[in-house]
């Protein structure tokens, strides 16, 4: 069976851009400016990733944290693959902020997911890519 992306991971996110064997998706709330980035692969776990992707990934995890912090002028950057709800392997970079809507809490299932608007959705986009060199 081949690598298909988790229906949740789906109906939350946006692809924003392709790095390698790595999605880089922008999730759907307003409220953070969040990065999912997924291993187009079957592995569940960091450690099951070959060398390869995994080098990849830390990389890309690296390097968006540090494009989020200084864009966003966050004052942490939270980098997390748990997956619990989503069992397909993912990870989480989020900008954080002194009393946003979560702070101090992680983000995770606090409160309602604010939808991006158009013009918000596009700008991130545009960040992303611009970062990625696109």
């Amino acid at each position: 069976m081949g690598f298909t992306l988790h229906p949740t991971l789906a109906k939350d996110t946006v692809l924003a851009a392709r790095v390698g064997p790595l999605q880089v998706r922008l999730v759907d709330d307003a409220r953070f400016f969040w990065l999912v980035i997924v291993p187009e692969t079957t592995a569940t776990e960091l450690h099951d990733l070959d060398e390869k992707t995994a080098q990849s990934l830390w990389a890309l995890v690296r390097r968006l944290g540090q494009a989020l912090k200084a864009h966003c002028d966050a004052d942490k950057i939270n980098s997390a693959a748990i997956g619990n709800m989503v069992p397909q392997l993912h990870f989480h970079i989020i900008a954080r902020h002194v009393g946003d809507a979560a702070w101090p809490k992680p983000v995770w299932g606090h409160g309602k997911a604010e939808p991006l608007g158009a013009p918000t959705r596009a700008a991130r986009l545009g960040s992303i890519q611009s970062w990625l060199g696109n």
